[in-house]
């Protein structure tokens, strides 16, 4: 059997929620909330400033610049609805279930076209999307080499199916393929999750199988 994956999770950008004040987690909040639904690329510090009610010092006092302060936004946001997916596989019991919420139950808001759009043009910002994609793949081949070792699933290379699957959430998440297909991000994981758990997926073992 392959041996567990060592990587490492991507170092944080800021502090933890918790070190924020209440006032600055909402200006994160209603930050992200401008820049999923219209991208980032057009907004200035001014123009964030005004929108979110804030002076620009207080923007500054989160991020030097304005593109550290959109890492910041899209790190905070990606680790929240990763920690929401490992919520979900800690709680289900079967492999199945369990690659459900590591591929489409980790609470992502639909994002728009303008917002990938410009992570795509935005190689920091791309940079980190994979940081966190790499980071993901290691708990899947958790549940592999799990469902493996009970005979629930097909015996694969964990480290070949995490690339694999990698690279298509990657692929997804391109504007072309979502302007090409007319779907969110998160329908066209739906398929995937459907693609990769009937693939692997072995039905349980009956009583007189045993």
């Amino acid at each position: 059997m392959t041996a567990p994956i060592d990587q490492p999770p991507p170092p944080r950008l800021g502090p933890p929620s918790e070190q924020l004040t209440p006032r600055q987690r909402e200006v994160l909040d209603d930050l992200e909330a401008i820049i999923v639904a219209e991208g980032f690329a057009h907004l200035t510090v001014g123009e964030l400033a005004r929108r979110l009610r804030c002076s620009r010092r207080t923007l500054y006092e989160l991020a030097p610049t304005k593109d550290d302060l959109v890492l910041l936004v899209i790190d905070r946001r990606l680790r929240r609805t990763g920690a929401i997916a490992r919520e979900h596989m800690a709680a289900a019991d079967d492999p199945g279930d369990k690659i459900d919420a590591y591929l489409i139950r980790s609470g992502l808001r639909p994002t728009s076209l303008r917002f990938a759009d410009d992570v795509a043009a935005h190689p920091a910002a791309h940079r980190l999307f994979g940081d966190h994609y790499h980071f993901a793949i290691t708990m899947l081949a958790d549940v592999l080499r799990a469902g493996m070792a009970t005979g629930r699933v097909r015996p694969v290379d964990p480290l070949v199916v995490g690339e694999i699957i990698d690279a298509a959430l990657e692929r997804l998440a391109r504007p072309d393929v979502l302007r090409a297909t007319g779907r969110s991000f998160f329908d066209l994981a739906e398929d995937l999750s459907a693609l990769v758990r009937y693939g692997l997926l072995l039905e349980p073992a009956s009583d007189d199988d045993r």
